[in-house]
């Protein structure tokens, strides 16, 4: 009798979600028109191609279609684990995309706390401005500007050295620079937008509490420890989360514009490793495995990760 009754129940609350459901429809129909057309990209480019990693367990052949490829099983990933070259470019993944989250990581926090203490509001807006201006600009131009700057015979930072008396040196065909050269352009470049984002959540952050700890004759570093980063901890963790989960996604369009032959020692990473074995060299198979065994470390990484800092700071993505 109790199981009926609370069978009852849950089709009427049910049936009460669903009339609600249909009231927000009609009184929001312009905006679930507009998150349906978002939940419709997201499901034709980013879950439906999902289907076609299969392609890794299979010996691929565009002569016979996908589907009459024969299945090989894991046999693309023994290859993949057993290609030094794949090893090679799996380091400089990892070395790369490590330097990315070690110093590009915590600098837009350093930036916003340094931002939010010591300038005047107005002040602050303006250089919040400046700072996001770069990441509006794509990786082509951005490059560009690089390639400009870094010339060997009339960029601006070699100019410098000369100046200095010192010998120019070719930045980007050096493999002892290129790597630095990556990580320092990617944290000019997007450390604005996580900037921002670091200082909304400091904006949300309650003034009485700031005025409280100044009477009570807190300097500005305990300030900074006790208030402004355990104010900013959410969204601390969940961007950390996001980035580790990044970790084999160094970023193509970045590589591919600034490096050359001269530098794939150091340079290559996955993404483009993929992009010459896959869609200039067709070895379609062998990549897919490639990209997937990638993804699958980094959902891994998601999941460690998100326990930890949910043990850590309480917060986390789920």
């Amino acid at each position: 009798m109790h199981r009926v009754k609370r069978k009852k129940r849950s089709i009427s609350e049910f049936s009460a979600s669903l009339v609600t459901l249909k009231r927000q429809i009609v009184k929001n129909k312009v905006l679930f028109l507009m998150a349906l057309s978002i939940m419709v990209w997201y499901a034709i480019f980013r879950y439906v191609p999902y289907y076609w990693n299969l392609i890794a367990f299979k010996d691929y052949s565009w002569k016979l279609g996908f589907s009459g490829s024969p299945w090989v099983g894991f046999e693309n990933f023994r290859i993949v684990l057993n290609d030094p070259e794949f090893l090679r470019v799996f380091r400089n993944t990892l070395i790369i995309s490590g330097g990315k989250v070690l110093i590009g990581f915590p600098f837009p926090i350093i930036l916003a706390i340094f931002l939010n203490e010591v300038f005047q509001k107005n002040m602050r807006k303006s250089i919040q401005t400046i700072i996001f201006l770069p990441y509006f600009i794509s990786w082509v131009i951005y490059a560009s500007i690089m390639i400009a700057m870094l010339s060997p015979t009339a960029g601006l930072i070699n100019m410098f050295i000369k100046s200095l008396g010192g010998k120019p040196i070719y930045f980007l065909a050096s493999e002892e620079w290129f790597r630095s050269i990556l990580v320092i352009s990617e944290i000019t470049k997007n450390s604005g937008y996580f900037t921002v984002l670091f200082m909304a959540a400091l904006s949300g952050v309650d003034p009485q509490i700031y005025e409280a700890s100044i009477v009570d004759g807190a300097n500005m570093f305990q300030r900074i420890r006790h208030i402004n980063l355990p104010g900013i901890y959410s969204v601390i963790a969940i961007v950390f989360i996001v980035r580790l989960g990044q970790l084999f996604m160094v970023g193509f369009e970045q590589v591919y514009a600034l490096y050359n032959p001269m530098v794939y020692s150091v340079g290559d990473i996955i993404e483009t490793f993929v992009y010459r074995q896959g869609i200039v060299g067709g070895r379609f198979d062998y990549t897919t495995a490639v990209n997937l065994f990638g993804t699958m470390i980094g959902f891994t990484l998601v999941l460690i990760t998100n326990t930890v800092m949910k043990k850590l700071t309480g917060h986390g993505l789920w």
